[in-house]
């Protein structure tokens, strides 16, 4: 989702942006701890009455040590 240090790669280069989106896959390691903060900052990029479909997941671990992995899917109207 990005933030500071964090970078965020779309689909811009294809013309595609978050409103685009129709299902977000997210991975967390602490799921428990970091499930209220990434649900704030996901709302910072959907608007409320359009939200894609989206899935929440706390798993043990992530590639390269990562806490969080996020990935979406969008359409191309």
């Amino acid at each position: 989702m990005g933030g500071p240090g964090l970078p965020v790669h779309t689909g811009e280069g294809c013309g595609l942006a978050f409103a685009n989106v129709v299902c977000v896959r997210i991975f967390l390691t602490d799921f428990k701890g970091d499930y209220a903060r990434m649900n704030e900052i996901f709302s910072t990029y959907f608007a409320a009455d359009k939200r894609p479909a989206r899935t929440t997941v706390g798993v043990t671990a992530l590639a390269r040590g990562g806490i969080v992995e996020i990935d979406m899917i969008a359409f191309r109207p």
